[in-house]
C-alpha cells in the first residue's frame, strides 16, 4: 500500500510539471545543434538544462509550474535571451530559438572570426603593473570579449516594441551598419582596444571607433553636456578599482546587440578592475529611466594580447555590407 502511495504521489507531482520544447536555427533557418539551452525559474532561481539535437531540436521537461527565463548560446552567433515565459502545469510550451549573426558573414569576420574570438586565449601572467602612484595601470592592447553576464534589462513599452521590430529585421540598422558608433557599451565586445593611462587621463583607443577619453583629474560633468555618441567621461578610484561615470548621450547609439536602445536620459557607470597582468575585469551599469524600467549590470573580462596591435580600420573604405541589408 505505501508503494502504490508513494507512485501515486509522484504521479501527481509529475503531472505538475510542463515542458518548453522547440527548435534552434540560425537567421537563414539552418539548424542548429549542440546548442546548451537553459531555462531559469524566475521565483526560485533553479535552473534546468538542455543540448539541441543534431535537427535543432530541444526539450526541457518536468519543469515546475511558473515564469521562466530561457536562455541559448553558440560559438560564433549572438546569445538568445527570452524573459517572462509562463509553464503551466500539464502543458507544453513551444519556443522556437533563432540565434542572429554578430553580421552578415563577410570574408574575415564571419562566424569562424567570432568563434575564436570567444574561444580561451593564453594571456601573459604576473602581477597587476601599477602606475608610480601606486594606482594599478590598465594600459595595454586588450582583447575584445562577449559578456559574461548580460544582466535583465527591461523595457519599457515602447522600447520593447522597437527591439521587437529590430529583431525581427535580424537588426540591419545597428549604428555600425551606417559606419556609425557601435557606442561604449559595446564598443569591447568586438574589436582589439588599446588603454593608455596618465595620473590625470584614460584614453581608450578602438578599432573602427571614435578614441575615447576618461579625465581622472577630478572635474565634474558640464553642467549642460553637448549630447554626443561616447558622452562625457570621469572617473575616480575606489581602491583598486576605477570607477568611470558618463552621461551627456545623444540616445542613438544601442546598449546591446539584441536591438536594445538608449535615450538622452543614458547613464553608464563602468568599473574597472585588472587582478593581475593577463586580465581586465569590466562591469558596466546601464540605467536609461528614458528607456527601462531598472537600471542593469554587464559583466565580462578582457584577456591582455601578447603581440596584437590596432589595426587601421576605415569603416567606409571599400565597404561591401551595405548592400546586402534588408532596406
Amino acid at each position: 500500500m505505501r508503494a502504490a502511495a508513494l507512485f501515486l504521489l509522484a504521479s501527481a507531482a509529475f503531472a505538475q510539471n510542463g515542458v518548453i520544447t522547440g527548435t534552434v536555427s540560425d537567421a537563414y533557418g539552418a539548424a542548429i545543434d549542440k546548442t546548451q539551452i537553459f531555462a531559469k525559474n524566475t521565483a526560485t532561481g533553479a535552473t534546468y538544462s538542455a543540448v539541441s539535437t543534431a535537427g535543432g531540436g530541444y526539450t526541457l521537461a518536468q519543469l515546475p509550474a511558473g515564469e521562466y527565463e530561457l536562455v541559448a548560446g553558440a560559438s560564433g552567433l549572438l546569445p538568445f535571451r527570452q524573459q517572462k515565459l509562463v509553464v503551466e502545469a500539464s502543458k507544453t510550451l513551444h519556443v522556437d530559438i533563432r540565434l542572429e549573426d554578430l553580421q552578415v558573414n563577410t570574408l574575415g569576420e564571419d562566424r569562424d572570426y567570432f568563434t575564436k574570438l570567444a574561444a580561451p586565449h593564453d594571456p601573459p601572467a604576473g602581477p597587476t603593473p601599477r602606475m608610480p602612484d601606486g594606482k594599478p595601470d590598465l594600459s595595454g592592447m586588450w582583447l575584445p570579449a562577449f559578456p559574461k553576464d548580460n544582466g535583465s534589462p527591461e523595457p519599457l513599452p515602447w522600447a520593447a516594441a522597437l527591439i521587437k521590430e529590430r529583431q525581427a529585421t535580424q537588426n540591419k540598422d545597428i549604428p555600425s551598419s551606417r559606419c556609425l558608433p557601435l557606442g561604449i557599451v559595446m564598443s569591447t565586445f568586438l574589436f582589439p582596444y588599446k588603454l593608455v593611462q596618465t595620473p590625470r587621463l584614460l584614453v581608450m583607443l578602438y578599432e573602427g571607433e571614435f578614441p575615447r577619453q576618461i579625465y581622472l583629474d577630478g572635474r565634474a560633468h558640464p553642467k549642460d553636456p553637448n549630447p554626443s555618441w561616447l558622452g562625457h567621461s570621469i572617473g575616480h578610484w575606489e581602491q583598486d578599482t576605477l570607477v568611470v561615470d558618463t552621461v551627456g548621450f545623444n540616445g542613438k547609439a544601442w546598449v546591446g546587440f539584441g536591438g536594445l536602445p538608449s535615450t538622452e536620459k543614458l547613464h553608464v557607470t563602468e568599473r574597472y578592475h585588472r587582478p593581475d597582468l593577463g586580465h581586465l575585469a569590466y562591469e558596466i551599469t546601464i540605467d536609461d529611466p528614458g528607456a527601462y524600467a531598472k537600471p542593469w549590470a554587464i559583466k565580462k573580462v578582457s584577456e591582455l594580447s601578447r603581440e596584437d596591435d590596432l589595426m587601421e580600420y576605415i569603416c567606409n573604405e571599400n565597404e561591401r555590407d551595405l548592400v546586402h541589408l534588408g532596406k
